[in-house]
């Protein structure tokens, strides 16, 4: 019997999880599985805010394709995807074009500057590992030529960040970079006359809360932590347009920052599918079963389709049923709908704190903290790359973070 062609595009928590949940097919015969990805990398995003504050190193946060699939005999090309054929079921990318039975969509979010002038051009994102490193250097350059500066007032403006948006993403970022100014770097620029007072972290916000997408019992918890970090926490002010080190607001204010990161929210990152059909958010149409309205064999999870929250888990969730109802499929069995079973909503605060709910019981503190290092350690795919973040974080405990600027 000829094998079915499964291709996946995206290497992302859905793609890679997807593929990973294929392979008893694979292992009978019954399917070809090829993975298209820009990179030959999965990339653990929600450990981006440490790799931009020192806590790890960018490699920690990456595990090879390649790699994750040696055993499973998953076809891998890095490779960008042009175009997609669902009539003639091809998929193109800038040097190949490869036919599918069943085509899976997970090509995940990108950063949403929601038509806001100068947000794109001014400021820095947290999406990929380059702009981590990249927010890493700003950082430590700024310490640099913050020493350089006699003047008070500039060189606290130099000093100073804000990051615009207040969900998860910005909420741990805000207390790691506040951690890493505060507790490493003035240790190491005392010497020329700055500290503490003169490095300010602001976090900003058009919501009246921080974590809008959290129960509500969790948010004040999130801000008063924020709050006694020393973390300046703009609430409900509209960003109308950023300049060059520099934020203006709907009703005229502004605020000056040497480092302005933007984490205020993403959007679909889609590819070109003629004839589908799309939710108000821009995300792929899809059913119950997550196949793709208006087209045949096509699935679409993760953060490009739907309307579920765009989070690792439910990418992971839905990767599971993807599987399911294709294997379904070739045995002309019932498809099974999806339905996301939260495990828990986690967000960490800085070293020794973080905040959660986990089977309806609100949790927070060094336990919350330690639990939610364990569940994000867990969620890598191989055991070496588990001991490594491991080791990594365990030495975090006795020694500074690493300043070289690289």
């Amino acid at each position: 019997m000829k094998k079915a062609n499964v291709v996946i595009i995206g290497g992302g928590f859905g793609g890679t999880y997807t593929a990973k949940y294929l392979k008893p097919l694979i292992d009978q015969k019954k399917i070809e599985v090829t993975l298209i990805n820009r990179t030959n990398y999965f990339l653990f995003t929600p450990l981006l805010h440490e790799v931009a504050t020192g806590g790890l190193s960018p490699t920690s946060v990456v595990e090879p394709i390649r790699e994750i699939f040696r055993h499973s005999h998953v076809n891998f090309m890095q490779d960008e995807v042009r175009s997609v054929d669902t009539v003639n079921k091809k998929v193109s990318t800038t040097t190949a074009t490869i036919p599918y039975d069943y085509l899976v969509v997970s090509t995940g979010a990108e950063t949403n500057y929601y038509n806001i002038p100068g947000a794109k051009e001014n400021t820095l994102a947290l999406k990929d590992l380059a702009d981590a490193q990249i927010l890493r250097k700003r950082i430590i350059d700024a310490c640099e030529k913050g020493a350089l500066t006699p003047d008070t007032n500039e060189r606290r403006r130099i000093l100073s960040c804000a990051i615009v948006g207040a969900g998860p993403t910005g909420v741990e970022l805000a207390a790691e970079i506040v951690e890493f100014m505060h507790e490493n770097l003035c240790a190491y620029y005392h010497k020329c006359g700055f500290g503490k007072t003169d490095m300010r972290v602001s976090l900003v916000t058009a919501s009246p809360d921080v974590l809008p997408q959290f129960p509500a019992s969790l948010r004040p918890l999130a801000q008063k932590e924020l709050v006694r970090k020393g973390i300046h926490v703009m609430m409900g002010e509209t960003v109308m347009e950023v300049r060059p080190q520099k934020i203006l607001f709907a009703d005229k204010s502004f605020l000056e920052a040497g480092t302005i990161v933007w984490v205020a929210g993403v959007k679909p990152a889609s590819v070109s599918i003629p004839g589908l059909e799309y939710e108000k958010s821009g995300r792929i149409r899809i059913d119950e079963f997550l196949r793709v309205t208006g087209a045949e064999n096509v699935y679409a999870l993760g953060d490009v389709s739907g309307t579920a929250p765009m989070l690792a888990q439910v990418a992971a969730q839905q990767a599971k049923t993807v599987a399911r109802n294709i294997s379904a499929s070739l045995s002309r069995t019932s498809l099974t709908p999806f339905v996301f079973h939260e495990k828990g909503i986690l967000v960490s605060l800085g070293q020794w704190y973080a905040i959660g709910k986990i089977g309806g019981v609100v949790m927070k503190g060094p336990v919350m903290w330690f639990i939610w290092r364990c569940v994000y350690l867990f969620n890598f795919h191989s055991w070496r790359k588990r001991v490594k973040i491991a080791a990594e974080w365990t030495v975090n405990f006795f020694y500074p973070r690493d300043i070289t600027e690289v």
